[in-house]
């Protein structure tokens, strides 16, 4: 099944993406088309295992990286979060832009996507609690809006680099290379909301 999706994920991240149906997936991967049917018996049946796929895997790389950051601040591991995401989308560039493709949004379970986003959503909130309750977030802000605000700042960076279009919004060093564009611009938004987020960073005065 998994050379018949990456022939189906390699069609959908091209320009006009082209049909993905099972027998044309097999022709182009040189498998029995009986086979293919057998385990992906319709266009739908392959983008849902194509979407899933991709799912699992950003859920896998962003846990791996989470699972060692339990004696790190929360506003670092948010940090470190927003920069798990667009490293995964760097390493996954095909996966990212097949989750966001309009042809996928519809094949996944809405109930898979809505358990995703709020796991995501719980995870970011209890960090940016965690981090108002230690003094690394002013006390006025709202942490239920600062979720969406970070969320949405990592997806964009991740999305102005799968596009290659950072270096458009970014006027820095022309040399340096996007990746360190990117981390960098989130390091300085973080600057913007957090404090003593950095490890070399001196404690927070509770004077």
């Amino acid at each position: 099944m998994d050379v018949l999706l990456r022939a189906a994920c390699e069609r959908l991240v091209t320009a006009d993406p082209p049909c993905c149906e099972p027998d044309s997936l097999a022709s182009e991967a040189g498998i029995d088309p009986a086979v293919a049917r057998s385990l992906l018996p319709s266009t739908e049946a392959v983008l849902q295992n194509i979407a899933e796929s991709a799912l699992r895997r950003q859920l896998d790389h962003l846990t791996r990286r989470l699972s060692g950051l339990s004696d790190q601040t929360p506003a670092h591991q948010l940090v470190e979060l927003g920069r798990a995401y667009i490293e995964w989308a760097i390493e996954n560039r095909n996966d990212f832009q097949v989750l966001n493709s309009r042809m996928i949004r519809g094949t996944l379970d809405k109930e898979e996507v809505n358990r995703y986003h709020n796991a995501l959503q719980h995870l970011t909130l209890s960090m940016l609690t965690r981090a108002r309750d230690q003094g690394q977030l002013r006390p006025d802000m709202d942490p239920m809006l600062l979720s969406l605000v970070s969320r949405a700042f990592s997806y964009g960076l991740a999305r102005l680099y799968v596009d290659r279009q950072l270096a458009l919004w970014e006027v820095g060093d022309p040399d340096e290379d996007e990746y360190t564009k990117a981390t960098a611009a989130l390091e300085g938004f973080a600057d913007l909301l957090l404090t003593n987020w950095r490890r070399d960073q001196p404690a927070a005065s509770k004077a």
